[in-house]
């Protein structure tokens, strides 16, 4: 899980929150934060409902991973922050490679039932895996005796380079525009 940073520089909201006290600036700050969290959140939703290419490919269940990802905003006198946590987020900056940690390889799921899911939890949850000799994956047998054949779950991959998503957050025009609306509401309820 990665955590991203994306600055929005918004000009006008400093001009505006110069003007205010230290408590009302936090006020305001808070109230930005929670549109951006929202905006983030709806957006990641939005954008997974058309996003699930590898998953229909396999015929399996997407993972939720990004109608689940973790938006925490944190803000105080001097700004906001939002944070996105979610597995693959980084994608929204750049391609993003990756290596195995703990492992000497990658799982790369090929398999419906592998999708989502790791190795060590099929097995828990009775399904044999094994790696078939001088092959460069893992597998699991269907049928028995004479009719069993062997029916690939992931392929071993020293690293994976996952495609650059520009539009896995919102634009930061977008960003900018509903933090001004946010701080525009704000004023203008203080206002009344």
């Amino acid at each position: 899980m990665a955590d991203i940073t994306v600055d929005i520089d918004t000009p006008q909201l400093d001009a505006i929150s110069r003007r205010l006290e230290p408590s009302a600036r936090a006020e305001l700050h808070r109230e930005i934060a929670a549109e951006i969290s929202e905006t983030v959140r709806g957006h990641l939703r939005r954008y997974a409902l058309t996003h699930h290419a590898t998953a229909s490919r396999l015929g399996a269940r997407p993972t939720g991973n990004l109608e689940d990802a973790r938006v925490d905003a944190a803000s105080d006198s001097s700004g906001a922050t939002v944070t996105v946590a979610a597995l693959g987020i980084r994608r929204a900056l750049g391609p993003l490679e990756i290596r195995p940690r703990n492992k000497s390889a990658l799982t790369i799921p090929v398999a419906a039932i592998a999708y989502g899911r790791t190795v060590a939890y099929l097995r828990n949850s009775g399904i044999d895996v094994f790696r078939p000799k001088g092959k460069n994956y893992l597998a699991t047998t269907e049928g028995k005796g004479k009719e069993a054949k062997v029916v690939p779950l992931y392929i071993l991959a020293k690293r994976a380079t996952l495609k650059h998503e520009p539009d896995l957050l919102p634009t930061r025009e977008a960003l900018a525009a509903n933090a001004l609306e946010a701080a525009r509401d704000y004023i203008m309820e203080g206002a009344a």
